[in-house]
């Protein structure tokens, strides 16, 4: 069990997600949501809105929250420990 200070964080963000994110989520059409700890995975379509400016969007939440991206390279990208690769439109 991690230490208490890491129960706090991961509270708040669970109020994020219940009360700011899955708003933005529906707002930008995005088909997939997938949290653990502080990394998250989104996945949208390619004619999804700009990722960079829901990128903005996210980091507008809260000022003591600061969002980070990494974008796929040549269709596949890590989260976790797991390699994740798409073709066509299969993951």
């Amino acid at each position: 069990m991690g230490a208490p200070s890491s129960v706090f964080p991961e509270i708040y963000l669970k109020y994020l997600e219940n009360t700011k994110i899955f708003d933005i989520l529906v707002k930008h059409h995005i088909i997939g949501y997938f949290q653990y700890a502080d990394d998250i995975l989104i996945v949208y379509k390619n004619n999804a809105k700009n990722i960079h400016k829901i990128l903005t969007t996210f980091n507008k939440i809260t000022p003591t929250t600061k969002f980070t991206m990494e974008e796929e390279y040549k269709n596949k990208i890590n989260f976790l420990d797991i390699t994740i690769s798409k073709d066509d439109n299969n993951i």
